[in-house]
């Protein structure tokens, strides 16, 4: 607790980073807004509804997070970043192992994060059996990010969790650009970016390589990655947009430890896992066209094609998995207006659908035997619908649709144990949502939401322990209904607040049955309320210039089994693990003179339950970093110095657990993954501009 109070008083004293997420920060427009709030406020339109809202009228849970914030501290993943939103908690054990969580939901899955849909542009990132891949994506090729909290959307397939849209970088002048960061435990990354800039073609491109030796042992990443974002305008109102993403990566796994080796000896691995230098290698490529039609009164056609190969070779304690996957699919959208003087309606119509072939093997360590051969075919279509209005700039009303239709087909090759080859196709789903938001006056909105979405069970949870296919397993559902206000005065204040609930029935537990071995049931209910508020206060200005910029977000939940009977065990009321009831993160950014800054920011986690009798729980922590920034323009160079110290207090603490870790041959379970101490970084941006 000392500690704790240490961290907010320095906090207090260092000035903090651009806020995090925060609802109103500067984007460049997509579409002018053509409320009263135009005259007098920053105004900040988003994508995520194909509606020209900006955040202030939106009638739905959006977040935002900026270029600037994803550049802030080390940059290394998005991270950090995703962190600094309020509802949203990013586990990270290493560079390959993470856990994204928003308002509680995904909680439970033992290694990676499922139950959300991600995009980058127009390629989803999610896979066909609901798992999602966020440690690939380069900092430095994301524009920005829009956080759809909740089952708040019809046109991206209703995800319980919510929707992440990573928007990649675009050009608009000529630029070439090289940041090389230097950090703590032998850490280098060095990227290199460039764009050109014509009437017809824009063309960004990045490539990046990441070194690291970690913390622990057993822990060295190497990562490379190349991204080409590129748009031809064929006339105004017509244009192709073909992007091309791909990663090598490299990550050997120190795993988890249990409670006395996390507290002696963090540094270390997991014995089992350090014994065989386990790793994971493997390469992703991802492609995405799409042709984008502007019609008359803001109408829209797009039909977009995306693709992905990934392979991976993973060596572990108790056998070396092969594993390939591509996927092909396609998206399209038709966008209709009609407007009057009195209001404004845009209805929006589309499909996505996606393929893919997922193939994986597993071998014995000792003579390379094959143990397992396997197939999967994961197919789903989404429809959707949307209608959005605004009656005389003053009510914005968002209602919407999305029916889902997901199949798996399984082929067993490996039949010397038997064929568990087997289908499952669930029942067609409707997630419906509305919304509505009331502006008040200028400086005050109000906005309320009730939506539905749903989470198919991954490809193990479907799965017997003999290896068949379980008939009776079902998808999560759940409700969600969510109440709240936003407050800005001038540019200087900004301030929201919202509550929700979100019920969800036919809860998936997984069953560990081996050290690679689960099984799914439904087996209860669970709850998640909590209050969510967020804020901006730039409290000293100079020549209308902010010198000091202060801001801070908030959560308070209570994310727990409503009614939850497992193995003849009533877990009902129990918190759900993984989760804390409370997490709040403040900083503040000061200019004191023109081109430097000096930010600092804390971001405190309350403990959390690491299993489901919440019988231990991790300790609480709070983490305070801060960074020195120098930036400068002299015609067509530029440059821009960091410095920064993260985790100033050298505090111990659990970034990710393992949740329900089991205990295997008398061993105590491995619930922590420990967090990096101290630590430093330093970068140096260098590049040259051309004209707009």
């Amino acid at each position: 607790m000392k500690a704790r109070w240490h961290n907010i008083l320095l906090f207090l004293i260092i000035s903090g980073c651009i806020p995090s997420g925060v609802l109103y920060a500067q984007l460049p427009l997509t579409r002018q807004d053509t409320t009263p709030l135009s005259d007098e406020i920053e105004v900040i339109t988003i994508t995520a509804f194909r509606s020209p809202y900006n955040i202030f009228n939106t009638p739905a849970p959006v977040n935002l997070v900026q270029t600037e914030e994803l550049e802030s501290g080390d940059a290394l993943t998005p991270i950090d970043a995703l962190n600094r939103v309020p509802g949203v908690l990013m586990h990270h054990g290493t560079f390959n192992t993470n856990r994204l969580t928003i308002r509680g939901i995904g909680s439970r899955t033992p290694y990676g994060t499922n139950k959300i849909k991600a995009y980058f542009g127009e390629i989803p990132l999610t896979t066909g059996d609901g798992e999602t891949v966020l440690e690939d994506l380069e900092n430095s090729a994301i524009q920005r990010v829009e956080i759809i909290k909740g089952p708040s959307s019809s046109l991206y397939g209703a995800g319980l969790a919510g929707v992440l849209l990573f928007h990649p970088k675009t050009v608009d002048k000529d630029f070439i650009k090289n940041k090389t960061t230097l950090a703590s435990f032998g850490t280098y990354k060095s990227t290199l970016s460039a764009g050109i800039s014509t009437k017809k073609l824009q063309i960004y491109t990045l490539g990046s390589l990441l070194s690291s030796d970690g913390y622990r042992k057993n822990n060295s990443t190497n990562r490379g990655n190349f991204l080409i974002n590129s748009i031809y305008n064929f006339s105004e109102r017509s244009n192709l947009q073909f992007l091309i993403k791909a990663t090598k990566m490299k990550g050997y796994i120190p795993s988890s430890l249990d409670q006395e080796t996390f507290q002696n000896n963090p540094e270390s691995a997991a014995q089992n896992w350090a014994s065989i230098k386990g790793f994971e290698e493997y390469t992703n490529s991802q492609v995405g066209a799409s042709f984008n039609r502007f019609t008359l009164n803001d109408g829209k056609i797009s039909v977009g094609v995306f693709g992905s190969i990934r392979n991976l070779d993973e060596l572990r304690p108790f056998n070396r998995l092969e594993e390939s996957s591509d996927y092909i699919g396609w998206r399209a959208y038709i966008q209709k207006v009609i407007a009057s003087e009195e209001f404004r309606v845009v209805m929006t119509t589309g499909i996505e659908m996606f393929r893919e072939t997922y193939d994986w093997k597993t071998f014995d360590n000792d003579n390379n035997q094959l143990l397992s051969d396997n197939k999967e075919k994961r197919q789903y279509e989404n429809l959707f619908v949307q209608l959005e209005s605004n009656i005389k700039d003053r009510v914005f009303i968002s209602a919407g649709l999305n029916g889902n239709l997901t199949r798996f087909k399984y082929t067993d090759l490996f039949t010397a144990n038997g064929d568990q080859s087997g289908n499952r196709n669930y029942k067609p789903v409707l997630s419906p949502r509305l919304g509505i938001n009331f502006l008040l006056n200028h400086e005050n909105s109000v906005f309320a939401n009730v939506s539905h979405g749903f989470s198919t069970p991954t490809f193990e949870e479907t799965l017997m322990p003999e290896g068949n296919i379980n008939p009776d397993i079902k998808p999560e559902s759940g409700w969600s209904f969510e109440t709240g206000f936003r407050t800005q005065f001038s540019n200087r204040f900004k301030l929201s607040a919202s509550y929700f609930r979100i019920y969800v029935d036919n809860l998936l537990v997984a069953h560990r049955t081996g050290e690679d071995a689960y099984i799914g049931v439904n087996a209860g209910q669970s709850v998640h309320p909590g209050f969510e508020a967020e804020f901006t206060w730039v409290s000293i200005t100079h020549k209308k210039k902010p010198l000091l910029t202060l801001y801070g977000n908030a959560t308070l939940a209570n994310y727990h089994f409503n009614e939850f009977v497992n193995l003849g065990t009533d877990y009902s009321g129990k918190l759900l693990p993984g989760t804390a009831k409370q997490t709040f993160s403040i900083g503040t950014k000061l200019n004191p003179i023109e081109n430097f800054s000096l930010n600092g920011w804390y971001r405190y986690n309350g403990e959390m339950p690491v299993n489901d009798a919440n019988s231990t729980f991790s300790d609480a922590f709070g983490l305070t970093s801060a960074e020195i920034r120098y930036q400068g323009k002299k015609g067509s160079f530029e440059f821009d110095l960091r410095a920064g110290i993260q985790n100033i207090f050298d505090i111990h603490y659990a970034s990710m657990l393992a949740v329900n870790a089991p205990s295997f041959g008398g061993n105590p379970p491995r619930f922590y993954y420990p967090g990096n101490p101290r630590n430093f970084y330093v970068s140096i941006l260098i590049g040259f501009t051309g004209k707009e």
